[in-house]
C-alpha cells in the first residue's frame, strides 16, 4: 500500500464510497492482512487490504479506486444498526504516532471516511512501521478495537503493486473510436448542381478588396451604345450489540 509519489501520480493518471456488496477478490494473504481487488461503485477497478476479527466478524480496510484522488477507510461489525448518514468520530492510531480523529459516515453495520493523497502517503507511512493499530469511536460505547500490523509492510507493498498493474492496464481496456461513416455518393458533380441560366457575376467586382461601408459599385455601362430615352438601370440590393454512535442516557 506504500503510495510513493511516483506510484500516486501514476494511479491517478490511470472513489470514495465503495459498495458494501461489491465483489471483491482477496488474491494475497500476509500476517493479519488480506490484499484484494474488484470494481468500485462506477465500474472502474480498485486495490485495498483489510483485517477481519473472526470473534465477531469486526473488520477495517483500506482502497484506493483506480481514477480517485482520495483512500477510503472502512470500519464495520454485523452487529452495528448506524442509521443512514450518521456523522461518527473516529480515531485510529498507528503504534505510538499521532492519532488521527476523522469524521466517518455511517450506514447500517459499517462507517467510512477518507483521506487525500497526500495524508495517505503520510498515514501509510505509519501504518508501515508500527506493531499495532487502535481504533476509537469516542461518541458510542463500542469498546476500543487493536489490530495486528504483522505483516503489514508486505501488505502495504502488494496494494502498491496492485495499483501499478490496474493503471498500466487501464488504457487497454478502453474501446475504441467508432470510425467516422463514409461520405454519400452523389450521381452529379458540383459543377451541374448550378442552374443554367444563373446570372454571372457583374462585371468589374472580381478582385477588388471587401469594406465594411463601401459603396454599391454601379453596373457597368462601357461598351453599351448610349440611347437618349434609356431607361436607367435598376440599382443592385445585399447484548446489547454495542454501537459506535450510541444514544446519551437520559437525565435522572
Amino acid at each position: 500500500m506504500r503510495l510513493h509519489p511516483t506510484l500516486l501520480a501514476v494511479a491517478l493518471a490511470a472513489g470514495f464510497m465503495v459498495p458494501a456488496k461489491a465483489q471483491m477478490t482477496v488474491y494475497y494473504h500476509v500476517g493479519a492482512w488480506d490484499a484484494f481487488d474488484g470494481p468500485g461503485d462506477n465500474g472502474q477497478p480498485l486495490c485495498g487490504i483489510g483485517s477481519r476479527n473472526p470473534a465477531d466478524g469486526r473488520a477495517f480496510s483500506l482502497r484506493f479506486q483506480i481514477g480517485g484522488d482520495d483512500m477510503t477507510f472502512t470500519a464495520a461489525k454485523p452487529s452495528w444498526n448506524i442509521p443512514d448518514g450518521t456523522h461518527i468520530q473516529v480515531v485510529v492510531q498507528n503504534g505510538l504516532e499521532q492519532p488521527w480523529t476523522q469524521q466517518a459516515i455511517g450506514k447500517g453495520d459499517r462507517m467510512q471516511w477518507t483521506l487525500d493523497r497526500v495524508n495517505a502517503q503520510i498515514f501509510d507511512d505509519q501504518f508501515r512501521r508500527a506493531p499495532s493499530m487502535t481504533i476509537t469511536f469516542p461518541s458510542g460505547n463500542e469498546p476500543p478495537w487493536t489490530l495486528s500490523l504483522a505483516g503489514s509492510t508486505a501488505a502495504s507493498n502488494a496494494m502498491g503493486r496492485c495499483l501499478t498493474d490496474l493503471a498500466q492496464r487501464a488504457p487497454a481496456t478502453q474501446p475504441a473510436p467508432t470510425p467516422a461513416p463514409p461520405a454519400a455518393t452523389q450521381p452529379f458533380g458540383a459543377a451541374a448542381a448550378a442552374p443554367d441560366n444563373a446570372a454571372p457575376a457583374p462585371p468589374g467586382t472580381q478582385g477588388q478588396p471587401t469594406q465594411p461601408n463601401a459603396a454599391p459599385t454601379a453596373p457597368a455601362t462601357q461598351d453599351q451604345p448610349t440611347q437618349p430615352n434609356a431607361t436607367p438601370a435598376s440599382p443592385v440590393t445585399q447484548d446489547q450489540p454495542t454501537q459506535p454512535n450510541a444514544a446519551p442516557a437520559p437525565a435522572h
